[in-house]
């Protein structure tokens, strides 16, 4: 492919992710407002968040392996259209529900472009620029999660949410129409196989109804939980009778995999539960302004961007068993700062904080990922980072739900004990000390299989 073309791809590309990235940072400091907005609670407009990442985590492989088909310039070229008329529309929202709709709708573009956009990459540079090209796509996470809160608290500040969606329309609209007229066309599958549509459905009803039975807290609770779990238990007994499933029950045989997957799936909730809550403190408790809380936000991509390049060129050289546990530490104590936070709340210590998740999800993500590519056969790479992308997605919805059910049920706990402030304090400290356990999980995990990670890695590599 000629030097210019191939650039050319990996600007297009780039400017996807950017722009699906870009949404989810700033729409992090957005959620009180909104929720302000349409007076509605922490726990209803989180919706808003969950229902974009869960229609993308049960449609991303549908997305992936309908690009082999028909041609993934199409998929992704058409998911920028999509994304940008769902970003019109949440603009234009006039309450909740049709918000959420709203981002649904614009979780089928999002969709579409994060399960093509990589293997566009991957077929359009050779073999030696690879791992570069990847790379830089990973750098623009990075950049798309610095400039939402910055951008997004400009915005904000001066002409509200719903104008944080337009952002997208200009970019959205270019990108079409750059991808239409220069992404090169794919390398289509001879593969006829239909596609596992029971199991993606039996997946979604599962997610969905399990992330409905944590968020609602009423006396069917429990049945809408057994609900969740008998369709996600159906869900694994019909893939493995399936000639052709969803799930690719041999990959979970390769150690490096499964417990990188875990580990994944535990830093991501734990994160997320960072995230999502903090800027309700900032905002709400501290009475902090939209642009200053952007900037404090900023700092967890600002670490992240640094430090991510720097581990996976350390992974390359030592290996990932240790990097992952570093970073795992340092997300662990990043916890473990902000259930502090009622003894005192300074800013220099919730920069500190934001600081450790940052550079610790930059040396966990990075050398994680490297060592589960490296695991597995150079033909299910596509498979592999479509599955990732739908564990970590999950993680982020499951998180999100958790996080804001729990912190509901402590904080009407702890108002029956003490003053308003004392109990919303309170119910922060409870609450990060939870997830400080979940990232301690993580943490004791990588440490005690990281040897048998080296070692399957280092056999497969040769």
């Amino acid at each position: 492919m000629k030097w210019e073309l191939k650039w050319q791809v990996l600007g297009i590309i780039c400017a996807g992710i950017f722009i699906s990235t870009l949404d989810g940072s700033i729409l992090n400091i957005a959620n009180p407002l909104i929720a302000a907005d349409f007076s509605v609670s922490m726990k209803e407009v989180q919706w808003v968040s969950i229902s974009y990442m869960l229609v993308i985590t049960a449609t991303l492989l549908f997305f992936g392996k309908y690009g082999d088909g028909i041609g993934s310039q199409k998929v992704y070229a058409y998911g920028f259209l999509v994304f940008t008329g769902g970003s019109l529309l949440c603009s234009l929202s006039p309450s909740l529900s049709y918000l959420v709709a709203s981002r649904i709708f614009q979780a089928f573009g999002a969709s579409m472009m994060m399960a093509t956009g990589a293997g566009i990459i991957s077929n359009s540079f050779p073999p030696e620029e690879k791992g570069k090209a990847l790379g830089l796509t990973s750098s623009m996470v990075g950049i798309g999660n610095m400039a939402g809160p910055v951008v997004g608290g400009l915005i904000l500040a001066r002409w509200g949410w719903p104008f944080i969606f337009l952002v997208n329309v200009p970019i959205g609209l270019l990108g079409f129409y750059l991808a239409i007229k220069h992404l090169p066309l794919q390398p289509r599958s001879m593969d006829k196989r239909s596609y596992d549509m029971v199991g993606m459905i039996l997946f979604a009803l599962g997610s969905v109804t399990l992330l409905i039975s944590l968020s609602h807290n009423n006396p069917s609770t429990p049945v809408i939980a057994l609900a969740a779990i008998s369709l996600l238990i159906g869900f694994c007994y019909y893939e493995k009778r399936q000639i052709y499933p969803m799930l690719d029950f041999a990959l979970f045989k390769i150690k490096t995999f499964l417990y990188g997957n875990i580990m994944s799936f535990l830093a991501y909730i734990s994160q997320i539960w960072v995230m999502f809550l903090l800027p309700f403190y900032l905002e709400e408790f501290l009475q902090m302004a939209p642009h200053i809380m952007g900037l404090y936000m900023t700092i967890p991509p600002v670490c992240l961007a640094i430090t991510a390049p720097l581990a996976g060129s350390l992974s390359d050289r030592i290996g990932s068993g240790r990097l992952t546990s570093v970073g795992l530490f340092l997300m662990t104590l990043s916890q473990l700062s902000f259930s502090m936070l009622a003894s005192g709340s300074s800013m220099v210590k919730i920069a500190v904080g934001l600081m450790l998740i940052g550079i610790g999800m930059g040396f966990f993500a990075s050398p994680n990922s490297s060592s589960i590519f490296r695991s597995v056969p150079a033909e299910k790479a596509g498979y592999t980072g479509g599955f990732t992308a739908t564990t970590r997605n999950f993680s982020i919805s499951l998180g999100t739900a958790v996080s804001a059910s729990i912190f509901t049920y402590v904080l009407a706990w702890q108002q029956q004990l003490f003053t308003p402030d004392t109990a919303y304090l309170s119910t922060m400290g409870i609450v990060f000390k939870i997830s400080a356990v979940i990232s301690l999980g993580a943490l004791l995990l990588s440490i005690f299989t990281a040897q048998a990670r080296t070692a399957e890695t280092n056999q497969l590599s040769r």
